[in-house]
């Protein structure tokens, strides 16, 4: 049994940290100071294809204690002030956070304790504590799973693998969740709308083209038949977090899921206009980045 600390309280985060108790881990979920009286020290897990279960799971808004595992599931634009409420050393930090653009504040924060990582799950927070999961299966693919890792993942039921260097392991979900998440968010809907409209969905399929090309210029190992068969087998019922938080009015993840391949492209040279055409239409539908600091 190793202790866990899941920072942030969101769909990702509750998912984790009842998954990881109820395989037997201590787990403690880190939430904002406002959030813990709304919290009901559970989290309930509603899956649309498996059993659903509740586990408890205590939450505090600081970690004060040393842990063996901090797992970072806030959004990009709030991960520095999640960051103010970690006040004991973790052994190793795992952010399953979206784009490329955490790793730098994180490595100078806690140097090579952090582990490159890409979560591949479908869960929304529907209430406090409660969360619910359409997709069948959690996989982590991680760079270089430490043994404290893999086993809390294994105990817990969730797929673990060792998805090469960073850089493969976090291009490698880029490239299909930025065309994804793009398109869903111009959609304003789930992936058969997107599919439904012929312009739409083959902005998506090029987008998925660039990405891979400027993953591969910046040293990912990245097969692009396998990226563009996902996005063609993939549910129609397929939604993203940030198509979602559009849907609500809440900001997004525009900037970190679309800037690393726009960035990479053009100090590369490799022209992206499907992604910039995507992106414009998106931010007629996405919100503006939160201020630093809000998390739930």
């Amino acid at each position: 049994m190793s202790r866990h600390a899941v920072l942030g309280g969101g769909g990702v985060g509750l998912a984790l940290a009842a998954a990881l108790a109820r395989g037997g881990e201590t787990v403690t979920l880190l939430l904002r100071a406002a959030a813990l009286p709304r919290y009901p020290g559970t989290v309930t897990v509603h899956h649309g294809i498996r059993e659903s279960f509740t586990a408890a799971v205590p939450a505090a808004a600081t970690l004060a204690e040393p842990v063996d595992v901090l797992w970072i599931c806030v959004k990009h634009p709030d991960l520095a002030g999640a960051l103010t409420s970690v006040t004991a050393e973790p052994g190793v930090v795992v952010p399953l956070l979206n784009g490329l653009g955490h790793l730098p504040p994180l490595r100078a924060r806690f140097g090579d304790r952090v582990v490159a990582a890409a979560i591949r799950i479908e869960a929304a927070r529907t209430a406090a504590g409660e969360v619910r999961q359409e997709s069948l299966f959690t996989e982590i693919d991680l760079a270089g799973p430490p043994a404290v890792v893999s086993a809390a993942l294994t105990a817990a039921g969730i797929g673990c693998t060792d998805g090469g260097t960073a850089a493969d392991v976090l291009w490698r979900k880029l490239a299909l969740l930025a065309p994804l998440a793009l398109a869903t968010t111009c959609a304003a809907g789930p992936l058969e709308r997107v599919r439904a409209d012929d312009e739409l969905s083959r902005l998506m399929l090029a987008c998925a083209d660039e990405a891979c090309a400027v993953g591969r210029a910046e040293g990912a190992r990245l097969d692009r038949g396998r990226v563009l068969r996902a996005l063609t087998r993939a549910p129609g019922r397929t939604r993203t977090s940030l198509q979602r938080d559009a849907e609500r009015g809440v900001p997004g993840e525009l900037a970190a899921i679309a800037g690393p391949i726009r960035a990479a492209g053009a100090r590369r040279g490799i022209p992206t206009p499907a992604t910039d055409r995507l992106v414009h239409r998106a931010g007629q539908h996405a919100g503006t980045p939160l201020p630093a600091g809000t998390r739930e």
